[in-house]
């Protein structure tokens, strides 16, 4: 199936607030044209009044909505070539699935309405429960009649409004599957709000995460992921365990940094830029990329690996992977993940350990630049 293409969304110093309060702070974003683009954050970070401005559905106190070469800032929602899903989704109750998909097209005065329909409940893989009613479905069913009653209509861009919010995590993970399926399938530009980073990193070309009304970083998800920028970002997308330290020397491409009482490297890439000898920063490390070793094994560990020595005071098993919770001079709460294949029995609340990486696989974070202390986990505005 095709469509016509709308060109790319651009928002120019886009901004909404509400007397003294600002919901959204002027931002400039683009979302190229027929890409799955996503918002994230939490709840109350200006996600959802963003796409409602695209929507038209909330006036921005400052800045435009262009979308293509068409400026829509003054337009009203009917006018403009989108189409919103939301988490509710607000199907006829009294009219089967094929007459719901078809609402739109009736509504246009469109009479042979057969052949586009059946497409279309095609496409959302319903076609054989074109006669059931709503209530006749699951939540995933419904949500899929939904899509379908949108992009019958061709918008240039479709908006996505926490549209898996109320599913089963079984079936939200079906749906994000499907939901990228049917917008590779269609190339229309799909705009999507949600504060779920699996949901945004599972389904999304690119992601916005936002905070406190404006974007924190933005980027492809492995990158946001690999790469973050801040604490905000390293925590919200996972876990990260962040060790506070400060730069002793530049050696070649990597940073030497005394932390923990131990001396640690990473690579100066993945650090912010400027950073010289008696500077601040932490060291951060995601769980799964850290190996865990009981203390009497440490004389063993390869050479040329970051380590630190705690305490397990926690276990966690979750099936396919064993979570750790250690305590130690770096840090109270540092969080490593080992994968059960070969589990090891001494690791258990009190052990003596070393927590040990590949330098590679570090990155460093401004210890000054947002407040940041060391630790692990979401932050306080993710939670």
């Amino acid at each position: 199936m095709t469509t016509e293409h709308g060109g790319d969304v651009r928002l120019t110093g886009i901004s909404k607030s509400y007397g003294s309060f600002t919901a959204v702070h002027p931002l400039d974003l683009t979302v190229p044209e027929g890409s799955f683009f996503a918002l994230l954050g939490a709840s109350g970070c200006g996600k959802t009044t963003t796409l409602r401005m695209i929507a038209g559905l909330e006036e921005p106190t400052t800045g435009t909505v262009v979308l293509g070469d068409q400026d829509v800032t003054a337009l009203p929602p009917y006018k403009r070539p989108v189409n919103t899903v939301f988490q509710s989704y607000a199907l006829f109750p009294h009219l089967d699935i094929f007459e719901n998909v078809a609402f739109g097209l009736r509504r246009r005065g469109i009479r042979s309405v057969k052949k586009q329909v059946g497409e279309m409940l095609d496409l959302v893989q319903l076609g054989d429960l074109a006669r059931r009613k709503p209530h006749q479905l699951s939540g995933g069913q419904q949500q899929r009649v939904a899509l379908a009653r949108a992009l019958i209509n061709h918008p240039r861009v479709l908006l996505l409004d926490e549209p898996l919010g109320a599913l089963d995590l079984k079936l939200r993970r079906q749906m994000q599957l499907e939901l990228k399926r049917i917008q590779t399938e269609v190339g229309i530009t799909f705009v999507h709000v949600t504060h779920d980073q699996e949901e945004a990193m599972t389904m999304a070309d690119t992601v916005a995460v936002m905070n406190g009304g404006r974007v924190e970083q933005l980027g492809a998800p492995a990158d946001l992921y690999e790469h973050p920028r801040t604490t905000f970002v390293a925590n919200f997308l996972g876990t990260s365990n962040l060790i506070a330290g400060s730069v002793t020397a530049r050696e070649g491409e990597d940073l030497v940094v005394a932390a923990a009482g131990e001396v640690l490297r990473l690579p100066a890439a993945r650090c912010p830029d400027g950073l010289a000898p008696g500077g601040r920063l932490l060291v951060g490390i995601r769980p799964e990329k850290v190996s865990l070793a009981h203390a009497e094994d440490a004389a063993d560990l390869p050479a040329g690996r970051n380590r630190v020595a705690g305490t397990v005071t926690a276990t966690s098993f979750i099936g396919v992977s064993t979570q750790y919770r250690i305590s130690g001079p770096a840090g109270p709460d540092l969080e490593v993940y080992v994968q059960n294949v070969e589990r090891d029995t001494r690791l258990a609340p009190g052990a003596p350990v070393v927590l040990h990486w590949n330098p590679a696989h570090a990155f460093g974070l401004d210890a000054a630049g947002d407040g940041a202390e060391a630790g692990t986990g979401p932050t306080e505005e993710a939670a």
